[in-house]
């Protein structure tokens, strides 16, 4: 009995023990995973940018959809609270940039390394339900001048 009572002791211990290494190791598995979905609109946008022609209409625009993979929380990744493309969840939208909440600790910015600005017309582009999600990316001219055009897929 005593036996029993010090493994249930020591496997709690243990336990405990990791949980924070284990936490770390699902966070940076969210990160790695989402690091590889805002690389494929980053791709994305530079092809469009650099390869196509801006049109005046959208409806006649060079696009480009990338799907949006959500994590679902499971041994080796954490949920994210929301992933945002143009912007933080509640700002006016317009960036180059795409936020990601982690559910434990700080929100995360990266800037899209592309040459034409980011246009997101109904505001960031905000996905909080896991699963695949579509972002769809248009080269249009407003002004005169390329912008990318980011929506719902």
């Amino acid at each position: 009995m005593i036996r029993l009572v010090v493994a249930a002791v020591l496997t709690v211990a243990t336990l405990a023990a990791a949980m924070p290494a284990i936490d770390d190791a699902r966070a940076t598995g969210t990160d790695a995973k989402l690091e590889g979905t805002i690389d494929r609109i980053e791709r994305a946008g530079r092809a469009l940018a650099t390869g196509e022609d801006a049109t005046s209409r959208r409806s006649h625009a060079a696009t480009r959809r990338v799907t949006v993979r959500f994590p679902r929380a499971s041994l080796t990744t954490a949920r994210p609270s929301f992933v945002a493309v143009g912007g933080k969840p509640d700002g006016p939208g317009n960036r180059s940039t795409v936020v990601y909440g982690p559910s434990t600790g700080s929100t995360r910015l990266r800037s899209l390394s592309i040459p034409t600005p980011v246009r997101t017309p109904d505001g960031p582009v905000v996905f909080e339900a896991t699963g695949r999600h579509a972002v769809s990316i248009a080269l249009v001219a407003d002004r005169g001048q390329p912008v990318l055009v980011v929506t719902r897929g």
